[in-house]
């Protein structure tokens, strides 16, 4: 695998399919990418592993990929982060692990993104942003 096939993938799994649609091949894909990029931090992986999370927990993986954003500049993340919570039309499997993740990587600038987490119908959305804005609000 290089670079350019690892990005390729992410870019054609936006988002994954749901966990009740995934296959072993494309999780196990998916794994490989990860640990690909946590070896090899690309600034353009940021985005689409953000955007990559289908409905459910990826079969255990999507917890994983956290790891992959610690390797890259946190400021890098952060500006994904943002815009990605700042976006209105976020599908729901995205907009709750970013959510999750944005704990991680706390700061201001989130607040308005977490505004409209905190807005979601769904209990978890709404649960991921309570606890991170608890977290700023410290």
């Amino acid at each position: 695998m290089n670079t350019e096939e690892a990005l390729d993938f992410l870019s054609q799994n936006q988002p994954m399919p749901s966990d009740a649609l995934l296959s072993q091949d494309k999780i196990d894909r998916y794994d490989e990418v990860r640990r690909y990029f946590i070896d090899n931090p690309d600034a353009r992986a940021i985005s689409l592993f953000l955007r990559s999370y289908g409905e459910g927990d990826g079969w255990g993986v999507y917890q994983l990929v956290e790891d992959f954003f610690y390797q890259c500049d946190p400021d890098d993340v952060k500006k994904e982060i943002k815009i990605i919570l700042e976006d209105k039309n976020t599908p729901d499997s995205v907009r709750y692990w970013v959510t999750q993740i944005s704990a991680a990587f706390s700061d201001e600038m989130f607040r308005a993104g977490l505004e409209i987490s905190l807005g979601s119908e769904n209990p978890d959305i709404k649960e991921a942003a309570e606890m991170t804005i608890s977290i700023l609000d410290e």
